[in-house]
């Protein structure tokens, strides 16, 4: 797209110009100012302008959602990949925001996670209750009730939840767990392939479990039969690189 084609939002960022005036202009003059051909269009008697028709903007529009996937994907990843949390903040962490400046580009504001110490004891206490005890993840939700050991706080309010199977699950199932960025464990909603997970490079953030502890913890969700040793399925939860030197 052409440099003079774009203006400046409220933060300093560049964005087309199509874009920034969206609003004012219709689909088939924002295609026009970007620089599109309209074929198969028809032309308005009341207005004369071409009007693209429906299978025309329905195919740009499926080609602009798919650019738009992408680009977020790669962005996501991208982000990961650097140490940076992506998503809600795993039970046991707080988020510390960073500000960091890309070459050529904006600062921008990242974040880091941080241990939050009575939240983390408690996600340590949930692995061994399940790893080491054997519990079902209904009797650790019932002894963390019953215990009053801090809940989850609410996504909307902020207030403390309560305790849920679902909560409790989902803790043990979280990798952020190891110390390591992950991104892409679903799509869609559907869980993916352990081989397709983006990883961070490094440790970026204090483990608050071992890869041992969180493999025989989350031993069902790996397939892998209880008489498996510690060492199987420790190789099966860490990232593909630390998984070949195991």
């Amino acid at each position: 797209m052409p440099s003079n084609t774009t203006a400046q939002d409220e933060s300093g960022d560049r964005i087309p110009r199509w874009a920034a005036t969206a609003g004012h202009q219709t689909f088939g003059q924002r295609l026009t100012a970007m620089g599109a051909r309209l074929f198969g269009s028809a032309t308005d008697p009341d207005k004369g302008e071409a009007t693209p028709s429906w299978q025309v903007r329905q195919h740009v529009l499926r080609d602009y959602h798919g650019t738009n996937l992408a680009a977020a994907r790669t962005v996501s990843e991208e982000l990961v990949r650097a140490g940076f949390n992506t998503g809600d903040v795993p039970y046991g962490y707080r988020a510390r925001r960073v500000r960091v400046t890309p070459v050529g580009r904006q600062p921008r504001w990242r974040t880091r996670l941080l241990i939050e110490p009575v939240e983390a004891s408690t996600v340590r206490m949930i692995f061994v209750w399940r790893g080491e005890d054997r519990l079902s993840t209904t009797e650790i939700r019932r002894r963390l009730a019953a215990s009053r050991y801090p809940a989850p706080l609410d996504p909307e309010t902020g207030e403390p939840g309560v305790w849920t199977v679902a909560i409790v699950r989902a803790i043990l199932r979280n990798p952020k767990y190891l110390g390591r960025q992950v991104w892409g464990r679903t799509q869609h909603g559907k869980p993916t392939p352990r081989a397709d997970w983006v990883w961070s490079e490094v440790w970026v953030h204090p483990p608050l479990v071992t890869a041992e502890e969180f493999a025989v913890a989350d031993r069902r969700s790996w397939g892998v039969p209880a008489s498996a040793g510690a060492n199987d399925l420790s190789a099966k939860a860490l990232p593909p690189d630390q998984r070949r030197a195991a």
